[in-house]
């Protein structure tokens, strides 16, 4: 699983990758994907260029190369 978080007018996203056959439920998969976009968050929140611009998240089951193919995204951090 990929969470993919793109900042608002950067040309480039941030994912992260979730090994998800560990989880025993779906509510510790969630919390796990919480704990991710809360901490992502907090560093998009440390550098001033971003500053009152939206972040958005998605989560996905594709992998990168699938991401990159189906949404036409430029280029990931990794």
């Amino acid at each position: 699983m990929i969470i993919l978080a793109c900042v608002a007018g950067e040309p480039k996203c941030t994912s992260a990758r979730v090994a998800d056959v560990r989880f025993t439920s779906i509510e510790a998969c969630e919390a796990r994907i919480d704990s991710i976009t809360d901490t992502m968050t907090a560093d998009f929140g440390k550098k001033p260029e971003f500053k009152g611009r939206a972040v958005t998240f998605d989560v996905s089951c594709m992998g990168r190369k699938d991401l990159l193919q189906t949404f036409g995204i430029a280029d990931l951090d990794a």
